[in-house]
């Protein structure tokens, strides 16, 4: 009997995975997919400062045959800022907004919401305060600094730059152990959310040794005076100096000091009233010298 119907137990045995295969790819199932996320009309006066994302996970029903030809790559959110405004926005996310095929069901979205805190963008002039590192030597000190612009103006979140009373540089390495002028483009250390112009500015920075104010009294001496008779009317001064602190610390220090005043070749016989002077180490200064002349008297 079954020799006798074996073409139609055959149809029957095709037909049936046919069905089967039929009804199992037409079966619906769900499968999990991370989307990016696109943002459309955001306003340009504002910013959001906290609570985005950039991407979403969608669950998406549809058959495993339709699931399989899903490019998810060309799928994205398009999230829509428009009615954005200060302060604190929540967003319900739609799982619609999916650019998915027809076929294809967005079920459910995580996150469902988004909290996001917005800020308006402003511009401001701020100053521009220098950062610098270095292993200086202790008896060398910044004397001065000049920065070009001396200010920039930087847009940004009005929350951030109302905390705000000025802007560094990144920190300008001085490789010197006692340094004279550096002078060197740094840029501004901003935070990620704000933008200065310029970007950069030019740093000065004058460094010098620590100075030490102190009175110190010597003999005059007279130069110029060679085969002249003279005479002075006092042969000592004292002197207020600032001296590097470097120096006083080192022995015979006084040795590099020297008061003096200065005859002009060929003046004849008579008395002069001449101004004293000082002549200092580097970086010394002459403050106020006692007395400021003397008369010199030439036979």
């Amino acid at each position: 009997m079954f020799k006798a119907n074996w073409q139609y137990r055959i149809l029957a045995l095709v037909m049936a995975v046919f069905f089967w295969y039929l009804i199992s790819g037409q079966e619906k199932v769900d499968m999990w997919v991370e989307v990016p996320v696109e943002v459309s009309h955001m306003p340009g006066e504002y910013t959001v400062t906290s609570g985005m994302v950039s991407k979403v996970t969608v669950r998406c029903r549809a058959t495993k045959t339709m699931l399989g030809r899903m490019d998810i790559s060309r799928l994205a959110y398009n999230l829509d800022l428009s009615g954005l405004e200060q302060g604190e926005n929540t967003i319900v996310l739609d799982p619609k907004r999916i650019n998915l095929p027809r076929a294809v069901q967005a079920v459910e979205i995580t996150p469902s919401r988004l909290e996001l805190e917005v800020d308006r963008f402003v511009i401001r002039d701020f100053p521009v305060q220098v950062s610098w590192t270095g292993a200086v030597s202790p008896h060398y000190q910044l004397r001065e600094k000049v920065v070009q612009p001396d200010s920039v103006r930087v847009r940004g979140p009005q929350r951030i730059l109302n905390d705000m009373d000025g802007v560094e540089t990144k920190p300008l390495a001085v490789d010197e152990y006692r340094p004279g002028t550096v002078q060197r483009r740094v840029r501004l250390n901003i935070p990620p959310e704000l933008e200065s112009t310029p970007a950069d500015v030019r740093v000065e920075l004058v460094f010098g040794p620590v100075l030490e104010d102190i009175w110190v009294r010597k003999p005059i001496e007279v130069r110029g005076a060679q085969g002249v008779n003279y005479s002075l009317d006092q042969d000592h001064a004292r002197a207020y100096l600032s001296l590097p602190r470097e120096l006083l610390q080192e022995d015979g220090w006084r040795e590099r000091l020297h008061y003096y005043v200065q005859i002009q070749p060929g003046t004849g016989p008579g008395v002069y009233e001449l101004p004293v002077d000082a002549q200092l180490p580097e970086y010394g200064q002459l403050l106020e010298m006692r007395p400021e002349k003397v008369e010199l008297t030439i036979e």
